[in-house]
C-alpha cells in the first residue's frame, strides 16, 4: 500500500509537468518595463519621489537574511527602504546575451543612485542580479562566453565596490543540471579568489518541475540558494488562487511555500543557506464565479501590495476580503465588469509567512521585489518583528504541523522548533488533533530549550497516540516532527498558555549614615523585587556576604565604593549599581591636664587643659554635682574633700572616650597670711589692677591656656600693683600670685 501510494504521488507530479511553460514575474516584469523604452535605472530615478515613510526604530538586529530584489524600474523608491532591516539588495538586472556571455544591458547598474544608497548605508550588502532565461544550451555550451560573463561579473562588482552576484536562470531544463552546478562552483570559485568575502547565489524554483538543482555539488561554495516562493498561481492560472500559498489551497494542487521548503531541504540544501522570496504582489484573476476556488476566464494581472492597500479602484476594501484559512493568504472577492478575484498576502498572512521560516530554521526571507510596498511600512514593521533580535514567542497560541491548521502534512518533513515565550517559568500545551502514519510519522517533545532537553513521558508520539495535556518544568518546549516517504494523515493541532514571572528587579539601599567610625560598617540592605537570587560585588573594601539579603560592607578607609547588585530569577535579571561616598571616622581620644590635683580653700580652683584628639564634644563632671561642656573649663569647689572629675570626649559617629582625675581640696592653715585682693577690671583691654587689704610683697605670673609663661615678676611692699597687659594677645590667661604662703590662681580675659 505504502509503495503504491509513492507510485500515485509520481504520477500526479509528471502530469504537472506540463505546467511548467510558462514566464515567472521576473520575466513578465522586465519584458514589460524594457518594451517601455527609458529602461535604465536613471530615468526612473528621475520620476517624483514618493511620499517619505517614518519608522522609529527599535534597536534590534538582523538574525536573519532579508533578500531584496530591486529593479531597475522601482526608482526612488529606494528612499524608503530600511537598511537596517536589509541584509542584501540586488540590482535587476545584468540581461546576459547567451551566445558570448556579454550584456544585454546593465540597466544602469554603474551609476544607479539607489546602488549608490545601498552601499552607503554600511549595513547592506549589494548584489547584482544576472538573468537568462532561455538559450541555455548555447550559454552552457560556449565555455568562452560562460568564462566572459563570469569575468565580466567580478569587474562589475569590484569597480562598484560592492559584494557579490544573485544568478536568475529560470526555465532550465534537466539537461543542463550538471551544466548549471558546474557553472555555479566556477562562478563562485572565482569570485571568492577575486573578491574575499563576496558572495554568489542563485535562484530555486517554487516548484522545481524538472528536478535541475543539484545541491551536491553546488552547496560547498554557494552562499545562498534563495526560493522564488511565488506564481504557484500565476497570471495564467485555469483556477484563480493564492500567489503564495502558505499551506494547501484547494484539493488537488497543493504546491505550497511550506511544501517548497520542505522539498529544497530533502534534496540537500542546507537550512542555513535557504531563503525563502516572497511576493510583495499578488493577482487579480477574472473569474466564472465568485465563490473560491472557482476557475477564471481570462489572464489575470498583477498587484503589488501597495496598490492593494492604496486602493485606488475602490475594489479592495474590507467588505470585499476574505481570509482563506488553509492557505493562510487573503482574497478580495468583487464584481466590476464581471466576476473577479484578488490573492495577495496582506500584513497577517506575512507575519505567518515569516513565523513558519522561524520554525523550519532556515536562513531569512526575499522578497519580489523592493518598492512595490512603498508609502507603507506595515511589512518593514513585521520583518522586524520576526527577523531580528527582537523576535519574542508570544505567551499563548496555536500549535499545528506544516500543513497548516486544516489540511494533511507533507512527505518527507523532518523539523525542530522551540515555543520559549520571555518570562514563562511553564507552558500548558493541550493537543486537540493528532494522527500521523503509525510507525513511520513521529513527534518528539521536549521538556526544555532543546532537542537535547529530557522528552515529556510518551515521546515520541505516532498514530494516535496523542500527547494530550501537558505543563513543562520550565518555561520552554521544543518540538520535532518526522515524516517518512508517503502516506499522510491529518497531523496535529494544540494550543498552547504560558505561565509567566516577571524578571528580577535590583535594588538596594544603605543605612544612610555613610560616616563610619573606624573597624565599623555600613548596612546594605536588598530591596529587589521578585528575586530568587542575589550577588553583591564592590570594587574595595570587604562584603559580609555576597548573597544574603543584608550585607555589611568594610571600608578599607575614606573614599568612594562602587557596590553592584545583581538580582535574578527564571525571567531575567536586572543589575544596579550605586557610588557610595565613605567617610572613615577615627575614634575621639580624651586627653587633659590639671593645674594641681591638691587644692585649698577658700581659693580652691581648678584649671583644665583640654589636649584630646578626633573629639568635638566633651562633658565634665566635676564631682561636687557641677558639670561642664567647655573644651577648657574651671571650676572653683567651695568644700573641702576628695571629688572624682570625670572628662569625656567624643565625636557623632564614634561614641566616646573617658578619663579620670581625683582632685583633694583642704583648709588653708596659715590663716595670718590668707591673701584677700581684688583683681579689676576684668575683662580688660590694657592695664589691670591687683589690691591688697595690707602691704605684700608677691610674685605674680601669667601664662596662656597651654601653659606657656608669657610674664613672671616680683613685686615688694604695696598694697596695690598695676599690670599693663596692652600687649597679649586677645584671649583667656591664668594670673597666678604667690605671697610665700599661699598660692592663688584666677582667670584675667585681654579683650
Amino acid at each position: 500500500m505504502r509503495i503504491l501510494s509513492f507510485f500515485i504521488s509520481l504520477l500526479v507530479y509528471s502530469n504537472f509537468l506540463a505546467q511548467v511553460e510558462f514566464k515567472s514575474i521576473h520575466e513578465i516584469e522586465l519584458e514589460t518595463y524594457n518594451s517601455a523604452g527609458n529602461a535604465s535605472a536613471e530615468y526612473y530615478e528621475s520620476l517624483p519621489a514618493a511620499q517619505p515613510i517614518s519608522r522609529e526604530k527599535g534597536g534590534c538586529s538582523l538574525n536573519k537574511i532579508v533578500y531584496g530584489w530591486h529593479p531597475y524600474w522601482s526608482g526612488s523608491a529606494y528612499t524608503n527602504y530600511q537598511w537596517d532591516l536589509l541584509s542584501h539588495f540586488s540590482f535587476f538586472s545584468y540581461e546576459v546575451n547567451a551566445a558570448d556571455g556579454q550584456a544585454v544591458s546593465t540597466h544602469g547598474w554603474s551609476t544607479s543612485a539607489a546602488v549608490n544608497a545601498a552601499l552607503a548605508s554600511g549595513s547592506t550588502k549589494v548584489t547584482l542580479c544576472v538573468t537568462l532565461f532561455s538559450n541555455h544550451s548555447t550559454f552552457f555550451g560556449n565555455a568562452t562566453a560562460r568564462q566572459t560573463l563570469i569575468t565580466n561579473l567580478i569587474n562589475l562588482i569590484q569597480i562598484r565596490g560592492a559584494h557579490g552576484v544573485n544568478i536568475d536562470f529560470e526555465g532550465l531544463p534537466s539537461t543542463q543540471t550538471t551544466n548549471f552546478a558546474n557553472f555555479m562552483v566556477d562562478l563562485s570559485n572565482q569570485m571568492h579568489a577575486a573578491i574575499p568575502g563576496s558572495e554568489v547565489s542563485t535562484v530555486l524554483y517554487a516548484v522545481d518541475w524538472n528536478n535541475v538543482f543539484n545541491f551536491t555539488i553546488m552547496a560547498p561554495v554557494v552562499d545562498h540558494f534563495i526560493i522564488m516562493g511565488y506564481d504557484y498561481y500565476y497570471s495564467g492560472s485555469s483556477t484563480a488562487g493564492p500567489t503564495d500559498p502558505l499551506y494547501h489551497f484547494g484539493t488537488n494542487y497543493n504546491y505550497t511555500l511550506s511544501r517548497s521548503i520542505t522539498y529544497y531541504l530533502d534534496k540537500g540544501c542546507p537550512a542555513s543557506k535557504l531563503v525563502l522570496g516572497l511576493p510583495y504582489y499578488g493577482h487579480d484573476y477574472p473569474t466564472s464565479g465568485l465563490s473560491i476556488p472557482t476557475s477564471t476566464t481570462g489572464t489575470g494581472s498583477s498587484r503589488t501590495y501597495a496598490v492593494v492597500k492604496t486602493n485606488t479602484s475602490g475594489n479592495y476594501t474590507p467588505t470585499n476580503q476574505s481570509w482563506l484559512s488553509d492557505a493562510l493568504e487573503d482574497a478580495f472577492v468583487y464584481t466590476n465588469g464581471g466576476n473577479r478575484q484578488c490573492f495577495l498576502a496582506l500584513d497577517s498572512a506575512f507575519s505567518k509567512r515569516l513565523d513558519h521560516v522561524n520554525k523550519t530554521g532556515i536562513a531569512g526571507i526575499g522578497m519580489w521585489a523592493l518598492g512595490y510596498d512603498n508609502g507603507y511600512i506595515e511589512r518593514w514593521n513585521g520583518i522586524e518583528t520576526y527577523m531580528t533580535d527582537c523576535y519574542q514567542d508570544p505567551c499563548s497560541g496555536n500549535i499545528h504541523d506544516f500543513g497548516g491548521p486544516i489540511k494533511d502534512y507533507y512527505n518527507n518533513e523532518d523539523y525542530t522548533w522551540t515555543i520559549q515565550p520571555p518570562n514563562a517559568t511553564s507552558i500548558d500545551v493541550n493537543f486537540s488533533l493528532f494522527n500521523v502514519e503509525i510507525d513511520y510519522d513521529y513527534l518528539y517533545v521536549y521538556d526544555g530549550p532543546n532537542s537535547s532537553s529530557p522528552q515529556i513521558v510518551g515521546s515520541p508520539f505516532t498514530g494516535t497516540n496523542t500527547p494530550g495535556q501537558f505543563t513543562t518544568s520550565n518555561g520552554a518546549v521544543t518540538f520535532r516532527f518526522t515524516s517518512d516517504i508517503s502516506t499522510v494523515g491529518p497531523g496535529f493541532l494544540a494550543t498552547y498558555v504560558c505561565s509567566t514571572q516577571s524578571p528580577a528587579i535590583a535594588s538596594f539601599t544603605s543605612n544612610g549614615n555613610l560616616e563610619v567610625c573606624l573597624g565599623d560598617s555600613i548596612e546594605l540592605i536588598s530591596t529587589s523585587t521578585d528575586a530568587g537570587s542575589l550577588i553583591w560585588t564592590t570594587n574595595s573594601g570587604v562584603l559580609s556576604s555576597t548573597t544574603n539579603q543584608t550585607v555589611y560592607l568594610s571600608p578599607e578607609g575614606s573614599g568612594n565604593y562602587l557596590v553592584t547588585l545583581d538580582a535574578m530569577n527564571g525571567a531575567g535579571s536586572s543589575t544596579v549599581s550605586q557610588l557610595l561616598s565613605i567617610q572613615v571616622i577615627t575614634p575621639a581620644i580624651a586627653n587633659a591636664t590639671i593645674n594641681s590635683t591638691t587644692l585649698q580653700l577658700p581659693n580652691a580652683t581648678a584649671f583644665f587643659t583640654n589636649t584630646s584628639t578626633n573629639a568635638d564634644a566633651y562633658f565634665w563632671d566635676f564631682g561636687d554635682g557641677s558639670s561642664s561642656t567647655d573644651a577648657q573649663p574651671w571650676h572653683t569647689y567651695l568644700l573641702a574633700g576628695t571629688y572624682e572629675v570625670v572628662f569625656i570626649a567624643s565625636n557623632s559617629v564614634c561614641g566616646n572616650d573617658t578619663i579620670l582625675f581625683t582632685v583633694e581640696v583642704g583648709l588653708n592653715s596659715i590663716e595670718s597670711k590668707e591673701l584677700e585682693f581684688k583683681v579689676w577690671p576684668n575683662p580688660t583691654d590694657q592695664f589691670l589692677n591687683i589690691e591688697f587689704d595690707q602691704i605684700q610683697s608677691i610674685e605674680y605670673s601669667i601664662t596662656d591656656l597651654n601653659g606657656k609663661e608669657i610674664l613672671r615678676k616680683k613685686e615688694e611692699g604695696q598694697k596695690s600693683y598695676l599690670l599693663n597687659i596692652s600687649t597679649l594677645s586677645l584671649g583667656m590667661y591664668l594670673l597666678e600670685i604667690n605671697n610665700g604662703f599661699q598660692i592663688v590662681t584666677l582667670r584675667i580675659v585681654k579683650q
